[in-house]
């Protein structure tokens, strides 16, 4: 994400949990966004990977995603760019769901 995970940060807190009613996400509450980012650093195929129980808040991150500004693509060390799948994960990462989706938390 150009900027790094800050700015990445930044973004999904303006564009989609400052818009989330206080009262629309709970505390146990967890949503995950697949998306791959293209050669050219385009959003595609953004869909909701896990759905919280607010189907506002996941309509809002899923907006949020499919909006972002392009990224910088990932490349072979021979300079070759390729698509590559990210899973961006909002909420409770506590929640016993994050174990079923065998992803990385970083």
């Amino acid at each position: 994400y150009p900027g790094g995970q800050q700015q990445l940060n930044q973004y999904i807190q303006e564009h989609a949990i400052d818009k989330i009613p206080e009262t629309g996400f709970r505390q146990t509450d967890f949503s995950a966004v697949k998306f791959t980012v293209n050669e050219d650093g385009h959003i595609t195929d953004a869909h909701i990977f896990w759905k919280s129980e607010n189907d506002k808040a996941d309509e809002l991150l899923l907006v949020a995603i499919s909006n972002m500004p392009r990224w910088k693509p990932a490349e072979y060390s021979g300079g070759v760019k390729v698509k590559q799948e990210f899973v961006l994960t909002v909420g409770n990462m506590e929640n016993c769901a994050i174990h079923l989706l065998n992803i990385r938390r970083d």
